[in-house]
């Protein structure tokens, strides 16, 4: 486990993801509030991003390292490969409920919270079905080329200032953030979170990306998946 034989274990997990929580929500909320924003209005909304974000952040960059980082493990034990993919998954969820506690209780101080909010952890679930295809690719990946890890850290910052999570998008960026591949499953996200929150989604393009998610999965599944316990 990424925090094992720290003293306070996983907890750190969650005193990170708070801690940025506050820090993003200072941030945002302040630069609102200097434009003559509303301060209540935001906080939700950036909550709402960073407990969708964060946990997706770190399961992204665990996928990258899994295999690399357990490579002793695997070739010891002869477990096979399949259940490492799975590892940061799981994580990812552990990390969803850990950090929702706060985040609830304070849309619960606020009376933002509904019944409904808790269906963001079946969202969550569904969200880790599209992108395990591309979390197998990138664990592969990074086992044949070492670079993939800091792309992957690089991309993650570039994904996270591309999609609106801690700020409201102006009008004319519109028509670049729609092909965000992960917009769609963060604006369901909130919608579920949020009881106020509206969204105009284009379904035709959660249908395309999963159909590209397919194709990833037979090209792990059919050319990478012999080639990467020779690597190991």
């Amino acid at each position: 486990m990424q925090y094992a034989g720290a003293a306070l274990g996983s907890l750190w997990f969650l005193i990170q993801g708070f801690l940025l929580l506050l820090l993003y929500i200072f941030i945002a909320d302040g630069i609102a509030i200097f434009r003559g924003g509303s301060s209540s209005r935001n906080v939700p909304f950036i909550i709402s991003g960073i407990l969708f974000w964060i946990p997706i952040q770190e399961m992204i960059q665990k996928s990258t390292t899994i295999l690399t980082e357990n490579r002793s493990i695997i070739k010891k034990s002869g477990i096979g490969l399949d259940i490492f993919y799975l590892i940061p998954i799981l994580q990812m969820l552990i990390h969803v409920f850990i950090l929702s506690i706060p985040s609830f209780l304070y849309m619960i101080l606020i009376n933002k919270f509904n019944l409904y909010s808790i269906l963001v952890y079946p969202w969550m679930v569904f969200t880790a079905f599209y992108l395990y295809p591309f979390l197998r690719y990138l664990s592969m990946s990074n086992v044949l080329l070492k670079d993939i890890s800091p792309i992957i850290r690089l991309f993650l910052q570039f994904g996270f200032w591309t999609l609106p999570i801690i700020y409201f998008p102006p009008p004319n960026w519109a028509n670049i953030l729609q092909y965000h591949p992960l917009l769609p499953f963060l604006e369901i996200f909130r919608a579920i979170l949020l009881p106020e929150y509206f969204i105009q989604l284009d379904y035709m393009k959660i249908i395309i990306y999963f159909i590209i998610s397919y194709i990833f999965l037979k090209i792990t599944s059919l050319k990478f998946k012999k080639m990467i316990p020779d690597h190991l």
